[in-house]
């Protein structure tokens, strides 16, 4: 299995190693997400979701159909044709072990604590509640001892 199979590797504990490198794409990882609560959808549906051009999905549903994950059926409304969209049953199991492994990342599951042996927290890591050197709770800076608010959010321009 290479890196850029369709299928999740298996190469470690890391959550990681459970995502799919398929769904590593923003469009088709919106695809599948706005498949998996419905039976199907339909191919404009999906495409105002998702915001993206006929061309664009298209290209997107192809990879996902080539990889047995989305079905595509042609049907018609009255002289109209129109065109479905569906998650395959892999599909869905796919993408709910991809999810998983994007939580369990995000929530630091298998990905270990940063610590020396003996449980001491090594230089250069901070330990939980701990604020860095140069930095106050709320991501606020110390300067000289004084802290500075955040500027992140506060509408002006630093250029």
């Amino acid at each position: 299995m290479t890196e850029g199979s369709p299928q999740a590797g298996t190469g470690g504990s890391h959550p990681r190693h459970a995502l799919v490198p398929l769904l590593n794409s923003p469009v088709r990882l919106s695809v599948v997400a706005a498949l998996s609560p419905v039976d199907r959808a339909e191919f404009a549906v999906v495409r105002d979701l998702v915001e993206v051009t006929d061309s664009a999905l298209s290209k997107q549903v192809a990879a996902l159909e080539a990889a047995g994950w989305v079905a595509v059926s042609k049907g018609r409304s009255g002289r109209r044709p129109l065109t479905w969209l569906a998650l395959t049953a892999e599909g869905r199991a796919v993408y709910r072990r991809h999810v998983a492994a994007l939580r369990a990342i995000a929530e630091g599951d298998g990905a270990g604590h940063i610590t020396a042996p003996g449980g001491a927290v090594p230089d250069g890591a901070v330990p939980d509640g701990a604020v860095p050197d140069g930095a106050a709770p709320g991501g606020d800076t110390v300067l000289d001892g004084v802290v500075s608010p955040s500027c992140h959010d506060d509408g002006h321009d630093h250029t």
